[in-house]
């Protein structure tokens, strides 16, 4: 019978496997940080900043030309509406942050839009849009009024 032997040589190099651990890890980080880009920019196209009309004024260079949300009472002597022609209409107010000390008056400007029942002295207004210096372009939809007269506080205690 044959006796086999083994023996290892010196000079050869054992190779060891090669592994995937990194080209993994590479490109699980580049995957979160293409989630992380898309989602940020995502969120700071889409988002609108809530600015009463004094935090506007105080505010307006870095402002003009952003989507935003303004919030005031209607001045009610302001309100304007005009009709162009049959598809065309215009509704002007202004509104401000207190009607008892009005400062700043910020001009709204609605085209296309129908006359608000809603819209009177006093009314509080939350407009979206965008502004160009002291006047407020509503978007289309973008009107939203409360009518303090028509909701009346329930005082504390008392049950309706």
């Amino acid at each position: 019978m044959a006796q086999a032997t083994w023996t290892k040589e010196e000079d050869a190099a054992v190779e060891k496997p090669k592994s995937n651990r990194i080209k993994f890890i590479i490109g699980g980080l580049l995957m979160a940080a293409a989630i992380i880009f898309l989602v940020f920019n995502a969120m700071r196209g889409s988002t609108q900043l809530y600015v009463t009309v004094d935090e506007y004024f105080t505010q307006q260079d870095k402002l003009a030309g952003r989507d935003l949300r303004v919030s005031g009472w209607v001045i009610g002597d302001t309100i304007q509406y005009t009709q162009i022609d049959d598809t065309t209409s215009r509704l002007e107010f202004e509104i401000v942050d207190d009607l008892a000390n009005p400062g700043q008056r910020l001009r709204i400007v609605a085209m296309n839009e129908p006359m608000p029942d809603l819209l009177q002295h006093e009314a509080q207004a939350l407009v979206e849009g965008s502004a160009e210096g002291s006047i407020f372009n509503a978007n289309p939809g973008g009107l939203f009024l409360k009518c303090p007269t028509r909701y009346e506080e329930v005082e504390p205690g008392v049950s309706g």
